[in-house]
């Protein structure tokens, strides 16, 4: 198979994990060691430190390792903190940024229309894939808000997801989930069962996670070869195609 990490990120960690790639470079070495073709990254700044920080860091960082595909981070508009939405669209065109991100614990800011209405709408419309970082009641806050909007949660642990998740599969035919972490015994089998695999993402979740246990999951998971090929790579190369960004 070849594996799309959707989920995957590099530079000084702050908390306590086995390992981690300090650079570009490092990251290519874990991605060999682990199998992985390719993966839409972030840098740890654009965490914790500053998203402004670090998209530049994730730009400068990836210039030369086309298997790397950088993400940006986005803030709120009110406080002043990003450029102009209009600008911002024009640098995601000349860099190819092709999927954003969104940290609301980290970054402490509300998943709403009073919050977001003036960016999330425009994302919604042009179909750039938010990767949101959050409980799944913050994801549901933010799809009622913003129902269009083509949201892939990130790293809601390896328990069980049936009774939050189903319901906003239902009726969210935008929102897709990705699998780091999710290990539960039959998770992926039932899921494709249900919804299909067209609303699964491959994500490793590294460092926080180690990338084994997602392609372990996802390679012995008893589905049909054409929807793990799918789950691995192409949903994702599929969704970063669809982006509109001129």
């Amino acid at each position: 198979m070849k594996f799309l990490d959707c989920n995957c990120a590099f530079g000084p960690f702050r908390t306590r994990v086995f390992r981690f790639a300090r650079t570009a470079a490092e990251l290519i070495e874990e991605m060999d060691f682990s199998n992985i073709d390719r993966a839409l990254v972030y840098h740890t700044a654009m965490r914790y430190d500053h998203p402004l920080v670090g998209n530049e860091l994730v730009l400068q960082e990836t210039a030369g390792y086309p298997r790397l595909l950088a993400t940006w981070t986005v803030l709120p508009s009110q406080t002043g903190e990003q450029p102009a939405l209009d600008i911002l669209l024009r640098e995601m065109q000349r860099q190819n940024i092709r999927a954003l991100r969104l940290f609301p614990d980290d970054h402490r800011y509300f998943v709403d229309d009073i919050t977001w209405g003036d960016q999330l709408a425009v994302y919604a419309e042009r179909r750039i894939p938010m990767f949101v970082r959050a409980s799944l009641d913050k994801v549901a806050q933010l799809l009622k808000s913003f129902p269009e909007l083509v949201v892939v949660t990130g790293s809601q642990g390896s328990n069980p997801l049936d009774r939050y998740a189903w319901p906003l599969i239902e009726r969210y035919p935008n929102l897709i989930f990705e699998t780091s972490g999710y290990v539960v015994d039959n998770g992926i089998e039932e899921f494709c069962r249900r919804y299909s695999a067209s609303r699964l993402v491959f994500g490793s979740g590294y460092p926080e996670n180690s990338s084994g246990a997602a392609m372990l999951a996802l390679a012995q998971a008893e589905i049909p070869e054409v929807a793990r090929q799918a789950i691995a790579s192409e949903n994702l190369t599929r969704l970063l195609a669809e982006a509109q960004l001129s």
